[in-house]
């Protein structure tokens, strides 16, 4: 009796001792860690404002050549070399007696065409009548109509050979097709030109002019989606060699049916006012493309934004205070807000500092960010 209440006592003391041990186990797994304190901000929209930059040059929407297209002495100019000449304008006139003189003869020639025409068609018609009296022969009267005919055609011919004449004297005298700059005259007044001798002097169109450039596909697609909206949405700027802006925006009128090769880029040509002659033909330029209806995209401060192998990513914050992680794709940067195209939209909550205190699936303490994204 004794040894078995002495082990009893024994065993009530190791019960005891392992009881106190436990209590603190017991209460340290009950205390929670605390949570990350986080500073949260809305996803709020704004307009995804484009700004992309391209290399171009200038192009004029008409380059004229003059060409001499008949032969003679080049007796006038009527500009001076490098002058803005309008449309219509004279610009060289060369010896025309000849050409006038080949016009006169032909209208002589079909003047006497008609004389003879109109006294053969009263001998068809006499002969006709004779005939009919069996006064003449058929071959007679045969004979005549043939002669009718053949003076038709001879007055057609001379007619067609007038027509030639009168464009021949025409171009004895060049005018200018279009309103422009023109070039250095490659002949002076007093030389022999014929239409062998080639260019004459060039006039190159100014205002309005084009300016060329060539955009990705990217580009195209992610920010217009189509010509039509490329079209009527684009606005370009210039910046001209000397770093200054050029005052006036262009539009793009033309779109390229195809791709460059070497670039996969599609070309384009926007249309710009040039009433001072700031823009030359064919020099370099840089371009700035906006658009002029920006969409209103989701937008978030830019430490909001994180990287890993995946993509871009966010944490999102739910009314629960969990976290989790949000894929999205980027958009256009200001360097005050970052535009999201896909994976976030207006109203919902994200981590924009403290992102390295916490991970999907963790709950936090918020705190809401000052300054808001205008």
């Amino acid at each position: 009796m004794k040894s078995q209440k002495i082990i009893s006592i024994a065993l009530g003391a190791v019960f005891c001792g392992t009881a106190l041990w436990a209590a603190p186990e017991k209460k340290a797994s009950a205390m929670q860690a605390p949570k990350a304190v986080v500073t949260v901000d809305d996803v709020k929209t704004a307009p995804d404002k484009l700004n992309r930059r391209y290399s171009g040059r200038v192009a004029p929407i008409f380059i004229i050549t003059s060409v001499a297209r008949v032969s003679g002495d080049l007796i006038h100019q009527g500009f001076k070399d490098g002058d803005m000449v309008k449309k219509g304008q004279l610009l060289f006139a060369f010896d025309d007696v000849r050409y006038r003189a080949a016009v006169a003869s032909a209208k002589a020639k079909i003047q006497s065409i008609k004389a003879q025409l109109a006294y053969a068609e009263k001998s068809l018609s006499r002969h006709n009548t004779l005939f009919k009296q069996k006064a003449v022969s058929q071959d007679t009267k045969e004979n005549s109509e043939e002669h009718v005919n053949d003076l038709k055609a001879q007055l057609l011919a001379a007619e067609a050979q007038l027509i030639l004449a009168e464009d021949d004297l025409k171009n004895t005298k060049i005018y200018a097709q279009v309103t422009g700059k023109s070039g250095k005259a490659i002949y002076a007044p007093g030389n022999y030109i014929t239409p062998a001798s080639g260019k004459l002097v060039d006039v190159i169109s100014t205002d309005p002019i084009r300016v060329r450039f060539s955009i990705s596909q990217r580009d195209f697609l992610e920010l217009f989606g189509n010509e039509k909206n490329l079209k009527d949405q684009a606005v370009v700027t210039l910046n001209l060699p000397d770093g200054t802006t050029y005052d006036k925006t262009g539009k793009i009128v033309i779109v390229d049916n195809q791709t460059l090769n070497a670039t996969d880029s599609i070309r384009v040509w926007a249309i710009f006012e040039n009433p001072e002659n700031k823009l030359i033909p064919n020099a370099a330029i840089t371009c700035s493309l906006s658009r002029n209806a920006a969409v209103k995209r989701a937008a978030v401060l830019p430490s909001a934004v994180m990287h890993d192998r995946k993509g871009a990513y966010v944490y999102v914050v739910d009314k629960d205070n969990k976290v989790s992680r949000r894929n999205v794709l980027l958009g256009n940067t200001d360097g005050e807000i970052q535009i999201i195209r896909q994976g976030l939209k207006a109203g919902e909550k994200v981590i924009v500092e403290g992102t390295h205190k916490t991970f999907p699936g963790s709950e936090v303490e918020t705190v809401t960010y000052k300054k808001r994204v205008k």
